[in-house]
């Protein structure tokens, strides 16, 4: 299994504004995230997004991406009791939100702080993970470039 020192992504990967300038034309929805995984290394799922779908959704989206991609799981507070066997479904292949170091992209992002926290990552060995709440692609775009040129 592939493991990334950052990794790359937006909050889901449906979004509306996509649909004309990032999915290929004539795309089936369900074949979405797996396209998706040849741009980005993880996603992050609110709480609501993964504690309702079923065992066949989440076993769905388990078999799309590729080996190292991460599902980042919304809820930082506290867990329930359900919640537990609920995040269990996705095996090695999540984090938990609380236990993840996020750099939340807003806007433009800062690139000497992002490089900052990119190398602070390669050094340590913990990973980061970079995600877009607004699913903006250009900036997400940047964001990629400058892993590029890290290495990372």
């Amino acid at each position: 299994m592939s493991n990334y020192i950052v990794y790359l992504g937006a909050v889901g990967w449906t979004h509306a504004a996509w649909e004309s300038c990032f999915y290929p034309d004539g795309l089936p929805a369900d074949w979405q995230l797996s396209f998706y995984n040849t741009q980005f290394r993880c996603t992050y799922l609110p709480m609501a997004h993964w504690r309702n779908a079923s065992d066949e959704e989440v076993a769905g989206w388990l078999q799309e991406p590729q080996q190292g991609f991460r599902f980042v799981l919304g809820g930082a507070g506290e867990w329930s009791a359900d919640d537990v066997p609920k995040a269990a479904r996705f095996g090695n292949r999540a984090v938990r939100e609380a236990d993840a170091d996020i750099c939340w992209l807003e806007g433009e992002p800062d690139l000497r702080e992002l490089a900052r926290r990119m190398q602070a990552a390669a050094r340590t060995g913990v990973p980061l993970y970079v995600i877009s709440r607004d699913a903006a692609l250009a900036a997400l775009g940047k964001v990629r470039e400058l892993m590029d040129v890290l290495g990372v």
